[in-house]
């Protein structure tokens, strides 16, 4: 162990390895309030010269103190990690989030423990220690080439409060904004609020204009505001054998013309039917087979290669590329006249030797392809060369996505622009305004995760479910769970509108009109998803005059009124039929409603308060006013 200690809240704590000689290093402790504490790591050179930064780590332990799982931004629920399950987080500007927490078996937070470090890559891994029965904790802070620098300062914020886990890690989250001063959350634009269409599942590779305009007409009858031409607009290479990827010219940035003739015209139609219009755009990929690969193919962070599928990252260190991609993002606004743009694959501009690929999660909710080529010839990783104005990559995205954003909103001041979950970080979340949980196909339960996590670290972003797609000859109430899934979210839709069985389709019209009606509380409304632990089997809001909560696992117990709300409204997302409901006082009313809203008896009467069995239909409703 390092010389360099100090006692924390937690007990001693450690720089793991040596400082270099040319540097010194300090740890300082601030202790804001009761239970919070912060650790001021310091760095400076000896010399007062700029100097590439060395890597160093503190290590610490922590009393597991009835923790019984740790929660990471990278969208996995793990319980506690073993020696061979390390948890590990791996966040920069672009990738994730500097913060770790515990959960007990209440459903309350015993540590959360968050890094002021936002742009910088922080490498945080979290491990039970069998020999001292204690969870060992490391924070690392240059992992990877950094700008050369003369003094630096990081903040380790611990929190060991035992207190509501949403709560805990909402303040975490502010607390990591407050330590980026250069942005602020912009209000979002109205459509960014309301249920979308979005083409990716539906259609994938096999999308139209006449299919996105008939879509966008069905969409705006069922109450979606904006739509979402997903890839499949560009030209490429079509029967490449590898997949959409391979046969793509990413790079070029064409409009397929046997699909898509003028894009403007239909930008302009989408539009005539009411909804936002909106593209997507992966912002670092160029193709090996497209004609920009001969102008970018030596400005590349790395290639990854798969048979016919090649294609490389660009390096946004290079000063041309950065101009280049903001230029792109503001023509395609401007001459396609476009609400906005979806940006994808944001996350995968990083150096690939420090890319967290094996860290838990790192399959279901990064964006990166997994695998790799060796990285170009010409590229060399410790310094700036061939033109490269920076050494870091992060930061060198920070700034490509301060100008990609300049030039969106010099078209467009409030232009649509969809982040994907994996970059929500606050260096980099100003730029967005739709923050979407990452892809997870027809899968009720992640989706449901995803979007509870996002709320918790968005702070005023709108979070958006991923796509939703459901089997077309499931019953109506199965497919309705996934729209359940994220009723805390705003939907987008991924399913051929009219090809919907007519129940399905009266499902999805019912539920979107409940959304829409209950927006303000749904996104605004004070936030309360219940035993993390346990995935969130219970999820509420709670405004002024009303409390929507959503019910995902059965045995758990439902409040019908929460704060005083002269309304509960109970959501059946169980996949049965019937609900445990406490009520507070007897009902005035209660009104049970199937999952295509219509009414139902319900046969059960609430004569004083307590806890009741209610038959509440699968996918369904109940409606309880006092």
């Amino acid at each position: 162990m390092n010389d360099i200690a100090i006692d924390t809240i937690l007990g001693p704590a450690a720089l793991s390895e040596p400082v270099p000689a040319a540097w010194r290093a300090s740890l300082a402790s601030v202790r804001p309030g009761e239970g919070v504490e912060e650790i001021v790591l310091s760095l400076e050179t000896v010399s007062g010269e700029a100097l590439p930064p060395p890597r160093v780590a503190l290590l610490l332990h922590a009393p597991v103190r009835g923790a019984v799982a740790c929660w990471t931004p990278q969208h996995v629920h793990f319980e506690m990690p073993l020696p061979w399950t390390q948890a590990r987080v791996g966040a920069n500007a672009a990738r994730d989030l500097p913060l770790y927490a515990n959960v007990g078996a209440d459903g309350a937070a015993r540590l959360v423990l968050a890094v002021s470090e936002c742009v910088r890559r922080v490498a945080i891994r979290g491990v039970v220690d069998e020999y001292r029965a204690d969870e060992e904790l490391e924070v690392a802070f240059f992992t990877e080439p950094e700008e050369p620098l003369s003094r630096y300062a990081a903040r380790i914020r611990l929190d060991t409060r035992v207190r509501d886990f949403a709560t805990a890690l909402s303040e975490a989250s502010r607390w990591l904004v407050s330590s980026v001063t250069r942005h602020s959350d912009a209000p979002p634009p109205p459509a960014a609020t309301r249920p979308w269409y979005s083409t990716w599942y539906s259609y994938h590779q096999h999308v139209t204009a006449e299919a996105v305009l008939a879509e966008a007409r069905a969409a705006r009858k069922l109450g979606m505001r904006g739509l979402l031409l997903d890839a499949g607009w560009m030209k490429s290479r079509r029967g490449v054998p590898g997949g959409w990827m391979a046969e793509a010219r990413f790079g070029d940035w064409i409009p397929d013309p046997a699909k898509f003739p003028d894009m403007r015209a239909l930008s302009r139609a989408v539009r005539a039917e009411g909804l936002a219009f909106g593209l997507w755009f992966a912002l670092p990929f160029v193709s090996r087979h497209a004609a920009a690969w001969r102008t970018w193919k030596d400005k590349l962070l790395w290639i990854r290669s798969g048979g016919a599928s090649e294609w490389g990252i660009l390096d946004p260190r290079f000063p041309e590329v950065r101009a280049h991609l903001a230029a792109l993002c503001g023509r395609m606004m401007r001459e396609w006249e476009l609400d906005g743009l979806k940006l994808d694959f944001i996350d995968s501009f990083e150096l690939r030797t420090s890319a967290p690929a094996n860290a838990p999660g790192a399959l279901t909710a990064p964006n990166l392809p997994q695998e790799t080529t060796a990285e170009p010839p010409n590229h060399r990783t410790t310094q700036p060369s061939d033109g490269r104005d920076f050494v870091s990559v992060p930061q060198a995205v920070v700034a490509l996505m301060a100008g990609v954003s300049a030039a969106i909103r010099a078209v467009k001041p409030d232009a649509l622009v969809e982040f994907r979950q994996g970059y929500i970080g606050p260096a980099i979340r100003p730029f967005g305004n739709m923050m979407r949980a990452s892809d997870c196909p027809s899968c009720i339960a992640t989706n449901r995760l995803k979007t509870v996590d996002l709320r918790l670290t968005s702070g005023a972003t709108p979070v958006h479910g991923d796509m939703l797609e459901w089997d077309p000859g499931a019953t109506a109430e199965d497919a309705a769970l996934q729209l359940l899934a994220t009723l805390f979210a705003v939907p987008q839709i991924s399913m051929r509108l009219a090809e919907l069985p007519p129940r399905h389709r009266a499902m999805l019209r019912f539920w979107l009109r409940f959304w829409n009606a209950h927006r303000a509380t749904l996104l605004d409304a004070p936030f309360r998803p219940l035993h993390p632990q346990a995935a969130y089997p219970v999820v509420a809001a709670a405004g002024a005059t009303e409390t929507i909560t959503a019910v995902y696992q059965r045995g758990t117990v439902a409040d019908a009124w929460q704060d005083g709300a002269a309304t509960g409204y109970i959501v059946n997302a169980t996949g049965a039929v019937g609900l445990t409901v406490r009520f507070a006082s007897r009902p005035r009313s209660i009104e049970l409603f199937d999952c295509t809203g219509r009414a139902v008896d319900c046969p059960v009467r609430i004569v004083r308060a307590g806890i009741a069995d209610v038959s509440v239909p699968a996918s369904g409703l109940l409606v309880a006013r006092r």
